[in-house]
């Protein structure tokens, strides 16, 4: 009997094999690259108070997106050119720059790749260092966002991208995450080269980290009052927004003396003290750790 229970072991083995190799072949959005887990806590200090910290330890789901070029330098610059399938956007007006407009290619790369392989209306976001964020876009529009946004906290960028593109972008709800990873990007970028001892231009390169991070969770309290389901379900977009959050506070506060400006200032009092904003500064401290306000 020996011979005929190893026979059906070997074959139950084989039969395991194929249904697995079928539902790789058939779903390949359910394969290892998906399903890359982001477990470990990822604590970053507050500059402003050193004693308190901001702690991801949430369960987002990452992509891994090939290096297509050997990075020069181990520097946040050429690390994410690397990232960028097509040739990156050039320092024609500067590194920072170049980095922000590469990334919404590497956003545009993952928003094709996956809108194929998942079959889902989706959007794709670069997270740093050669990974990225899928999310599933709401059954909202961006005019659906515009109310919300209090004026005290519209910053000198709102007119491009919400009025002047509106017509583009009015039915990709997470349209604003898309510039929000840019300004993070760019901004890291520009605080790296002052750290690494580059002379660069004045500019406010970290203000649209903070300006966005408003808009952004003005899309995520409007998600949470508008698609509740989508809300109460879709973890994946929550995890996102309290990371990009994190990473847009952390890179303000390491910047914000280098590059100051009074426009960036005026927002992040208005976000902290106006009557207007009130009602985000307590959707921040409620679902987000009052990041920005806390």
């Amino acid at each position: 009997m020996a011979p005929k229970i190893i026979t059906m072991e070997k074959n139950m083995a084989k039969f395991i094999f194929l249904v697995l190799l079928f539902i790789l072949v058939q779903y390949p959005s359910m394969g290892a690259e998906f399903f890359h887990k982001f477990h470990k806590k990822y604590t970053i200090k507050n500059n402003i108070n050193m004693n308190t910290s901001r702690t991801i330890s949430v369960g987002l789901v990452l992509v891994d997106i090939p290096q297509y070029r050997e990075p020069k330098t181990n520097r946040l610059y050429d690390e994410t050119l690397s990232y960028s399938k097509s040739v990156p956007f050039g320092d024609e007006h500067g590194r920072s720059t170049n980095v922000h407009e590469t990334v919404h290619g590497i956003n545009n790369q993952l928003r094709n790749q996956y809108k194929i392989q998942l079959k889902k209306n989706i959007n794709g976001f670069y997270a740093g260092h050669g990974r990225g964020i899928i999310i599933e876009n709401p059954k909202l529009t961006i005019r659906d966002i515009i109310p919300y946004i209090p004026n005290s906290v519209r910053g000198y960028r709102f007119n491009l991208y919400f009025v002047q593109q509106l017509g583009d972008w009015n039915d990709v709800p997470t349209y604003p995450i898309d510039e929000w990873t840019a300004y993070i990007a760019g901004a890291e970028c520009a605080v790296d080269d002052i750290r690494n001892g580059l002379e660069i231009p004045k500019s406010d390169y970290v203000s649209g980290s903070l300006e966005f991070s408003i808009y952004c969770t003005v899309l995520a309290m409007v998600v949470s009052k508008k698609d509740r389901e989508y809300w109460n379900t879709n973890e994946q977009f929550r995890n996102a927004i309290q990371y990009f959050l994190i990473k847009a506070e952390k890179v303000f506060n390491e910047g914000q003396d280098s590059f100051p400006s009074d426009r960036q200032d005026k927002l992040l009092f208005n976000l902290r003290n106006e009557e207007s904003t009130k009602e985000l500064r307590d959707f921040l401290i409620k679902e987000f750790q009052g990041v920005f306000v806390d």
